[in-house]
């Protein structure tokens, strides 16, 4: 997804000769598998213009290409049922009117109305921000190809890089498995992978693959239909409509992270789920998802779905020239926010690689800001899988 934002961004920018590679088919790991969320706020407010730009991106790319992506414009409702979360709120609708951004408080009896299966007894606080929604995550990866493609961009599948060729630590080249490609710049897209990829030029970038996962509900009228999203920060979950049924996302207070080392070649190959114990997971949530959620007691859940995000420590994406190496960037580390932070990386990338100033800052993106650090190491993934545990809140 990211890769194919970057690709599309430096087309539009009229950057030259863009090449992008891809290891196995185009979208064929995590953004296959994501639940498409596009939400413009949240507690990392650095973050906010790149998600804005993804949202104003969306009807750019429609426009490109003549087709309707279909971006299901539901918005979404973050709910507080603490100060603490009530605070988070307060927060979050300043910063969101800072970027022009709408939102829109909602009493009980609005958001009632907003989301019918909800109980809205515990809730202190609700806003909505009416441009936020979903979309096909798959079919989003393959408008940022087109646009790309017919902007001149050249995509190539089932191409592996196997090295990157450096001359006095300035890149000119990658090696592949069907032989050596000139360049000038080389961007780290590799998700799960980055770390492993940017190895190759001796810094291993601060992102660990950390297991996302979320359950689908069957067809319900209880619960079923066109509503927002459903942020629940209090209980570290979401739900999102999914045709007629419910998705239902839970942050685990302590998720299956990997070594990326060990991670297959090919996603088809792996599983991040071990055994059953998701369903122990959703098991454990249930009592504070009945809070809100009282259809629960007759929900029937008919899937599963799980997939590899990257994230960082301190929950924020790696985005940047990378140290040491002219001409090697990272666009990665995206802590479960890659579909709705897409066109805000590429974007950035696109001015880099072009020698442009930014629109915004991005400082809290550098890829050297932990210093050195070994991302396979059972403690940094374990500081990893904290990040994704409080990614819809602030912990203390």
């Amino acid at each position: 997804m990211v890769g194919a934002s970057v690709a599309f961004h430096l087309a539009r920018k009229n950057a030259g000769k863009i090449l992008l590679l891809e290891r196995n088919e185009i979208a064929s790991a995590a953004s296959s598998r994501a639940a498409g969320l596009v939400l413009q706020a949240s507690t990392k407010f650095s973050r906010t213009p790149l998600a804005k730009l993804t949202v104003d991106t969306l009807p750019l790319l429609e426009d490109e290409l003549g087709e309707r992506l279909g971006y299901h414009q539901v918005g979404s409702l973050r709910l507080a049922a603490s100060e603490a979360r009530a605070d988070e709120l307060d927060s979050m609708a300043r910063d969101a009117s800072l970027w022009g951004i709408p939102v829109q408080w909602m009493d009980t009896a609005e958001t009632g109305n907003l989301v019918p299966w909800l109980d809205t007894g515990a809730v202190q606080k609700a806003l909505y921000l009416p441009t936020d929604g979903y979309v096909d995550p798959y079919l989003l990866t393959m408008f940022y190809i087109k646009a790309a493609r017919a902007r001149g961009a050249v995509v190539r599948s089932r191409m592996e890089v196997r090295d990157v060729l450096l001359e006095k630590q300035k890149v000119v080249g990658v090696l592949t498995d069907g032989g050596k490609i000139a360049c000038g710049n080389v961007v780290d897209a590799c998700g799960a992978w980055a770390s492993v990829f940017s190895e190759l030029i001796g810094f291993p970038l601060p992102a660990a693959p950390v297991r996302s996962h979320y359950w689908i509900t069957e067809k319900s009228k209880a619960y079923g239909g066109e509503h927002p999203v459903t942020i629940l920060p209090d209980i570290a979950a979401y739900t999102r409509p999914e045709v007629g049924g419910l998705i239902v996302g839970v942050q685990e207070p302590r998720s299956a992270t990997f070594d990326a080392r060990d991670i297959p070649h090919d996603p088809a190959d792996f599983s991040p789920t071990r055994g059953e114990e998701h369903w122990d997971v959703i098991a454990s949530a249930y009592e504070d998802l009945a809070r809100f959620f009282p259809a629960i007691d007759a929900a029937k859940f008919s899937s599963y779905m799980c997939g590899l995000s990257s994230y960082t420590p301190d929950g924020e994406i790696i985005l940047g020239r990378v140290p040491g190496v002219s001409g090697f960037y990272a666009a990665t580390g995206d802590c479960g926010s890659g579909i709705t932070l897409s066109a805000g990386m590429g974007d950035v990338i696109a001015d880099l690689l072009l020698g442009r100033q930014p629109a915004f800052t991005i400082e809290p993106f550098r890829p050297d800001r932990f210093g050195v650090v070994d991302p396979y190491s059972e403690s940094f993934r374990t500081s990893s899988a904290s990040a994704r545990a409080s990614k819809s809140r602030k912990v203390a």
